[in-house]
C-alpha cells in the first residue's frame, strides 16, 4: 500500500474514532435506565451506546469499500472473510462496564488489517480528549478528539528499572508468573490498567510490558497492535511467543503479551 493511501485511511480512522468518542461523551451523563443494556452470550454487557458508536464508525469506514468486522456488527461467515486482503477491525466501545459505571478506561479501537494482521491503529480515550495513532511506516502520535489538527509525535520514554508490567484488572495469575521468559521479576513492579489503553502506555514508554493470561477478542487488541508496529513492536501469543494471527474462525485470542524489550519479527 502506498503512503498516500495509508495516510488517507489513517485520517478516516481518526475521523471515525473522534465521531464515536463525541457520541459516547454526549450520553455519558444519562442515567443507565435510559440506555438499553443487555448481556451477551459470553456474559459481557452491550448497550444502546455501543450500538450507536458502531453505527457511526461503520458509516464512516464504509467510504473505503473495505469490509468492517466490529464487535457489535454481524460477522460474515469465515468462508467469506478468510481471504479478505484488507479489513477493518473495530471495538466501538472497549470497556462498556467502565463506561456504564462512569469510570475512566473506556476507549474506541479501530485497526486496519491485511493478511499479516494490523498495520494501522487508532485508540481514542474520550475522557482524556486524546487519540493515539500510528501505522507501519508512520510515527505514532497523539491528538485531541475535539480537534485533531494539532498532532504531537510520541517520543517514547527511555526504559529504566524498576520496569512496569501492566495487567488487566481481573488478571488471575500472580504478576511475577506472567512475565515473558528472560525478564526478571525483581526488576519489575505491576499495576492494572483498563482496556486497550495498556498498549498506549507501552507506546509512550509509561509501561514496559503487558501480559494477559486469559482469552481476548481480536478487536480488543488489534488497534494496539497496529500502533505498536509503528515503533517496531508487536503483540505476541503467550502460548507460542509468535505474532498473533488475525481474522481467525472464532476471532478469539488466547493469552498474549507485548513488550518493549522484544522487537517485532
Amino acid at each position: 500500500m502506498n503512503d498516500s493511501k495509508k495516510a488517507a485511511y489513517l485520517e478516516l480512522a481518526l475521523k471515525a474514532a473522534a465521531a464515536a468518542s463525541l457520541e459516547l461523551l454526549n450520553h455519558l451523563q444519562e442515567k443507565n435506565e435510559s440506555l438499553v443494556i443487555r448481556a451477551k452470550r459470553d456474559g459481557s454487557l452491550v448497550s444502546s451506546v455501543d450500538m450507536e458508536s458502531h453505527r457511526i464508525i461503520q458509516e464512516i469506514l464504509t467510504e473505503t469499500d473495505i469490509p468492517v468486522i466490529s464487535e457489535e456488527g454481524s460477522l460474515p461467515a469465515y468462508s467469506e472473510r478468510k481471504d479478505w486482503p484488507l479489513f477493518w477491525l473495530v471495538d466501538p466501545l472497549d470497556g462498556t462496564e467502565s463506561y456504564l459505571k462512569r469510570r475512566s478506561g473506556f476507549a474506541v479501537n479501530i485497526a486496519l488489517c491485511d493478511q499479516g494482521g494490523p498495520f494501522l491503529g487508532v485508540i481514542a480515550d474520550p475522557l482524556a480528549d486524546k487519540m493515539y495513532a500510528g501505522a507501519v511506516g508512520v510515527s505514532p502520535f497523539t491528538c485531541s478528539i475535539a480537534s485533531n489538527t494539532k498532532r504531537t509525535t510520541i517520543e517514547q520514554l527511555p526504559a529504566s528499572p524498576p520496569f512496569l508490567l501492566v495487567t488487566s484488572w481481573n488478571e488471575s495469575v500472580p504478576w511475577p508468573d506472567l512475565l515473558p521468559e528472560g525478564l526478571n521479576a525483581d526488576e519489575f513492579t505491576s499495576k492494572p490498567v483498563s482496556g486497550a489503553l495498556k498498549f498506549c502506555q507501552i507506546v509512550t514508554g509509561q509501561a514496559d510490558v503487558h501480559v494477559r493470561s486469559g482469552s481476548y477478542m481480536e478487536w480488543d487488541c488489534a488497534a494496539g497492535d497496529g500502533i505498536l508496529k509503528s515503533i517496531g513492536l508487536q503483540i505476541r501469543s503467550r502460548e507460542t511467543g509468535l505474532p498473533l494471527i488475525y481474522n481467525s474462525m472464532s476471532l478469539r485470542v488466547g493469552g498474549l503479551w507485548a513488550s518493549r524489550f522484544h522487537p517485532a519479527d
